[in-house]
């Protein structure tokens, strides 16, 4: 038997319990980044969410860091359109352009776009494997360096941006000051902001930062003709562009990785507040908890090498399990990819698998549920459904979510009885769709978190109807198996003096069933020999 979850089914629940609840939608608090606060999410049109993503910079091979981010804002786009019921647009934007990806394309001798455009494929196939949505949009550095020009420009003439005779421009933050605060923006350690320290003597502030980088006209390295000179742009001042292409002084979330709240968003909120003359440019500020090594005091980095690439990782684990990895984690924690927390998402995937083949047993009178009440069951389900909603509401509290999944699992399984030998025929007169609710409800919620368990655990769809036939096959041999034991434990024979005529008659039912299914078998003076039917 195979479980089709029903997505409508549970949306139409939702939809119900809207229409007759005290309030028309259901409130939603978001942990503001910038704020430092708990904040109810009030986006600038109500039912409309404007959303830009930081991607990845485009120079090697993603690694389980990059997931960890991507899945869990996969999980929180998919709560606010499905759940929530929000239409979404979201931009991802691509870095194609980068130092990193400059100095691999000179080492490798190829053009930097074929090295960008390599592994821009690799990380939207691994995204793909690990179903990840694709954004909206993706936007990629490369294609907006006209409007790179004029954004800074812009900033030139409204005096928040000065040019050097190196052609490099920076970020004015003495004027910045004159007309705004600018709390989110502080030194790191070495009281730098710029990530090129050579070219310090010509800032007029230690704080400045770049927005375009000079480099001398006659050297081989990639450069734009710009006003000031040549050059390429700064790292933060792209995804301000971009964003700004697209959304124009407003968004409703920004998003990425925590390692980036200082300094790339940081200053994306300076030359982008600046830029369009406002005092909020991005409302929310959502940042997730980063992926580290199982010392916990070391994030997972290139830089660091101690990655695992995605590819590797997905050889001993599968995507399910690696998303209720991620969902089993606060979305702003920081998380370790280490044994115990692996363990935990092993765990929960058996759980779930499990139970729903737990439920084809009941539904073949193999299992007790004679004291599972249908009417407390569905109880169980709708107040399971609301304390879900509840505590997604409240910022995306999805470990909370999947406690409520497993409580409700661990109570149907609680009035479960295996012992069948007292009391079999009334087994097999207990009705099983308050158990079958339970198992839609159940898929459906895995279904908008990302997971798809509707055919037993397997997401290859190609492969359903060759699946389909095994299982078929396994049925018939599992239930040929229980007759034979049967017989010998002498429950079912009907003539007590020939037990050898009742087991022939089984094994010739047997062969009957497997024709049906496509199998021939042939009794030989030997044993049996078996071939697909042509």
């Amino acid at each position: 038997m195979i479980f089709r979850s029903n997505l409508f089914s549970f949306r139409s629940l939702l939809h119900y319990r809207r229409c007759y609840s005290s309030s028309q939608l259901h409130d939603v608090y978001i942990y503001n980044s910038t704020n430092k606060a708990l904040e109810k999410f009030e986006p600038k049109y109500p039912g409309t969410i404007f959303w830009y993503s930081c991607g990845p910079t485009v120079y090697d091979s993603s690694h389980i860091g990059h997931a960890s981010t991507y899945v869990t804002f996969d999980i929180i786009h998919r709560i606010l359109k499905h759940v929530f019921n929000y239409n979404i647009v979201l931009m991802m934007g691509i870095t194609d352009i980068d130092d990193k990806i400059i100095q691999r394309s000179q080492k490798e001798q190829v053009h930097y776009l074929e090295i960008s455009k390599k592994y821009e494929q690799e990380f939207i196939g691994d995204m793909q494997k690990l179903n990840v949505q694709p954004p909206t949009i993706y936007a990629r550095v490369s294609d907006h360096i006209p409007l790179i020009i004029n954004f800074i420009q812009k900033l030139i003439d409204d005096k928040f941006a000065y040019a050097c005779p190196s052609g490099s421009v920076y970020f004015d933050m003495n004027r910045y000051g004159e007309k705004n605060e600018y709390k989110h923006h502080r030194m790191n350690e070495q009281g730098v902001s710029s990530l090129e320290t050579d070219i310090l003597n010509e800032k007029r502030n230690i704080r400045d930062f770049a927005l375009w980088k000079g480099r001398d006209e006659s050297s081989h390295e990639l450069k734009f003709k710009s006003p000031w000179g040549y050059g390429r742009p700064g790292w933060h001042i792209e995804c301000s562009v971009m964003a700004s292409r697209t959304f124009g002084s407003h968004l409703d979330i920004h998003s990425g990785g925590l390692d980036l709240v200082f300094p790339h968003h940081a200053n994306e909120i300076l030359q982008s507040t600046a830029y369009h003359e406002i005092k909020t440019w991005a409302k929310y500020w959502l940042h997730a908890g980063l992926l580290n090594t199982k010392s916990m005091d070391e994030k997972m980095s290139k830089s660091l090498n101690n990655t695992i690439l995605i590819r590797d990782m997905l050889k001993t684990y599968t995507s399910t399990q690696f998303r209720l990895f991620c969902l089993m984690h606060d979305y702003r924690s920081p998380r370790s990819f280490e044994s115990a927390a692996i363990q935990q998402a092993l765990f929960v995937d058996k759980l779930f698998k499990a139970f729903f083949d737990t439920v084809q047993a009941c539904q073949k009178g193999l299992v007790d549920i004679s004291s599972l009440s249908e009417a407390e069951t569905i109880s169980k389900i709708r107040n399971t459904q609301d304390e879900i909603v509840d505590v997604l509401a409240n910022n995306f509290d999805t470990p909370s979510a999947m406690t409520h999944l497993q409580e409700l699992v661990h109570w149907i399984n609680s009035h479960m009885n295996y012992d069948i030998r007292d009391n079999e025929n009334s087994i097999k007169n207990t009705p099983t769709c308050a158990l079958y609710l339970a198992v839609d409800f159940i898929q459906s919620w895995l279904q908008i978190f990302g997971i798809d368990m509707s055919i037993s655990g397997h997401q290859n769809q190609n492969t359903s109807s060759d699946r389909i036939l095994l299982e078929n096959v396994v049925e018939k041999s599992v239930q040929f198996r229980t007759n034979i034991r049967d017989i010998s434990r002498r429950r079912s024979v009907t003539n007590e003096d020939n037990p050898k005529k009742v087991i022939l008659q089984e094994c010739d039912d047997y062969r009957l069933q497997m024709k049906y299914l496509g199998i021939d078998i042939k009794d030989r003076h030997q044993g049996s020999t078996w071939s697909f039917k042509k």
